[in-house]
């Protein structure tokens, strides 16, 4: 499996790091002391948890792992959809990672691996534009900038979309000085629905769901899906 973040890990921090909206939600929701996070990348999420917590970061990225370790915790480098790291009080999958997993089966897989490590499960994912899922393609446009380690660095994206598959395709061309590096993502879109029947049938219930991090419903327009089930 090729690893998109393998080459664009160290300015990952540099776009990211600041995003705190939705460590707010997922702290102050939190349900116990254990905490495990399912692609925590170089531990944005992770680090946002108070001390008094045990949380545990787990990502597929060697790269981005090795980031998060050099800032201290505990990060290993592992598949979300089959892992054993013990008992948890609580399973989060931010920042649409639950969304990387191409097939059902993949996605069954994760799923059954959270029921065995906690009774509480909360996926972040985004939600479907049903507006611009029409428009197969966006050219590439510039979509962050700024300087790292000295260097002028500016993200565009591409977007390919496949509304039949629920699917889109990311593509990021970062520039940094003379170097040009693409990294690209695919992503499974959710309905709330479709949602609701997969954690049913791998033993989980939705408890609440959002529409954005600040707890407001889902609703027409909003951009993310969050989901709380418990374990039946």
């Amino acid at each position: 499996m090729i690893d998109p973040y393998a080459k664009i890990a160290r300015w990952y921090d540099a776009e990211f790091e600041g995003a705190s909206a939705d460590i707010r939600s997922f702290v102050g929701r939190n349900v116990g002391p254990r905490v495990l996070v399912l692609g925590c990348g170089t531990g944005r999420v992770c680090r946002g948890f108070p001390p008094d917590r045990q949380v545990v970061g787990l990502d597929l990225s060697a790269p981005m792992i090795a980031a998060a370790r050099a800032r201290g915790g505990d990060y290993q480098v592992a598949d979300m959809r089959h892992f054993d790291f013990g008992v948890f009080d609580e399973v989060i999958i931010p920042n649409g990672s639950f969304a990387f997993l191409r097939s059902r089966a993949d996605r069954a897989a994760c799923l059954a691996a959270c029921a065995r490590a906690a009774a509480v499960l909360t996926i972040d994912v985004p939600m479907p534009d049903y507006v611009l899922l029409g428009q197969p393609h966006t050219p590439e446009r510039p979509a962050w900038q700024g300087v790292v380690e000295g260097v002028d660095v500016q993200r565009t994206r591409e977007v390919f979309r496949e509304p039949v598959a629920q699917r889109l395709r990311l593509v990021d061309r970062y520039y940094a000085g003379s170097e040009v590096v693409v990294s690209e993502l695919v992503l499974h879109l959710f309905t709330r629905d479709e949602m609701e029947w997969m954690l049913e049938a791998a033993g989980f219930y939705v408890d609440e769901a959002w529409g954005d991090h600040a707890g407001g419903a889902v609703r027409e327009g909003c951009d993310r899906l969050l989901v709380r089930a418990m374990r039946f």
